[in-house]
């Protein structure tokens, strides 16, 4: 599942900016495919626990992936001296905003992964 599901998925996930919706959606779309693993169907009434449980897995992790990745592109940003690094650094101090509500910028989503 790896190699033809998370690879395409994960690419670029370093640079999205990640709210509560997005993160719900994230861990929806990875509890689907475990259950398309198990061909388990949503009608057989199975919790999340359970099936995770059947996969081997505690939690999802395909969230912890995206997080470590943002963490480890920031680090890598703050490392090296390039125009990228000028151009992130302008748009984190400014806190630009899209549409009325406006969104969480990266310095606000980026958390420690667990």
């Amino acid at each position: 599942m790896k190699c033809f599901v998370w690879s395409p998925f994960l690419y670029a996930s370093e640079t999205w900016t990640l709210n509560k919706n997005t993160e719900k959606r994230i861990e929806a779309m990875e509890m689907w495919i475990y259950r398309r693993m198990q061909r388990i169907s949503w009608k057989e009434k199975v919790t999340n626990k359970k099936v995770l449980e059947s996969v081997g897995l505690q939690r999802p992790g395909l969230l912890l992936t995206i997080q470590r990745r943002k963490m480890k592109y920031y680090s890598h940003m703050r490392r090296h001296d390039s125009i990228q690094k000028k151009i992130w650094r302008e748009r984190l101090m400014e806190g630009v905003a899209e549409g009325e509500e406006g969104r969480r910028g990266w310095a606000t989503s980026k958390r420690r992964p667990r």
